[in-house]
């Protein structure tokens, strides 16, 4: 059983926003590097990449519903559906009924919740770090 949970989380649709992710943390570094070697400040660089990274919160709640329609049975889906997601792929409404829908559904739910939500905290993390070594450079220059 635990190595068809491994295959089902390698098949979800949440993994290109860890790797979008990353590659924004990526251009992060690298415009801080290159901002503090030249002594400029990269305000709108920065905002860009805050917002980018805001886009892909909302992505991450796009793919967990489109993971959950492709991998839950119809009816588990359709009374979810019926009852936790009535705006559609916003990811705060889901964040905010969390507890209810992993009460509510059965283990791949939960599985797909988890991943969701570990997801989720990867992204408000670097979020964070980009924002704080943003301030940490901006008091440096």
């Amino acid at each position: 059983m635990i190595v068809g949970k491994n295959m089902l989380a390698r098949q979800t649709s949440l993994r290109f926003s860890v790797y979008m992710q990353l590659a924004l943390d990526g251009i992060a570094a690298v415009v801080f590097l290159f901002s503090w070697l030249a002594s400029i400040k990269p305000y709108v660089v920065i905002l860009g990449l805050m917002l980018l990274s805001l886009a892909n919160t909302f992505l991450c709640g796009h793919y967990l519903l489109r993971d959950l329609k492709r991998h839950l049975p119809n009816e588990e889906y359709q009374r979810l559906a019926a009852r936790y997601f009535p705006y559609g792929s916003h990811w705060l409404w889901v964040l905010l009924q969390y507890r209810q829908l992993r009460d509510v559904t059965g283990e791949t739910g939960r599985l797909f919740l988890r991943i969701w939500l570990r997801t989720m905290g990867l992204i408000a993390g670097s979020m964070l770090g980009i924002y704080l070594l943003f301030l940490l450079l901006m008091f440096l220059l």
